[in-house]
């Protein structure tokens, strides 16, 4: 959307806040915590489901040595294919999406490895 009023944070629809449409760079050096990517919080749930989507990704790849555990690594992994995709449903940063998706696919490889094995019973 472009200004069509010098005045900071007007815009064509009446004033604007940073991080709303006709916003402009002016209004997020006043709020640099509005800017596009940037959160606030600590985001602790979506840490702790990022660290158990790693946890039961490393634990299941870890249970590849033993082909014999195929039924416990298999079912690990699985857990960590669908814990690792919740964390990545609910992730807010750019950071915690990188390591939902390695965790996602070391799960996904161990888990493939594991029905290569036995399957899941």
């Amino acid at each position: 959307m472009t200004q069509t009023s010098s005045g900071r944070g007007t815009g064509d629809y009446g004033p604007e806040v940073a991080g709303q449409p006709g916003s402009t760079a002016a209004d997020y050096r006043l709020d640099p915590r509005e800017r596009p990517g940037f959160h606030i919080g600590t985001h602790s749930q979506e840490m702790v489901l990022s660290a158990a989507a790693v946890l039961l990704a490393v634990v299941g790849a870890v249970l590849i040595a033993w082909p014999g555990a195929h039924v416990v690594g298999g079912w690990v992994s699985l857990a960590g294919i669908l814990v690792g995709l919740y964390a990545q449903l609910t992730s807010d940063t750019t950071y915690e999406r990188m390591v939902n998706v390695c965790a996602i696919g070391l799960a996904a490889v161990a888990f493939a490895f594991h029905i290569h094995h036995g399957g899941l019973w």
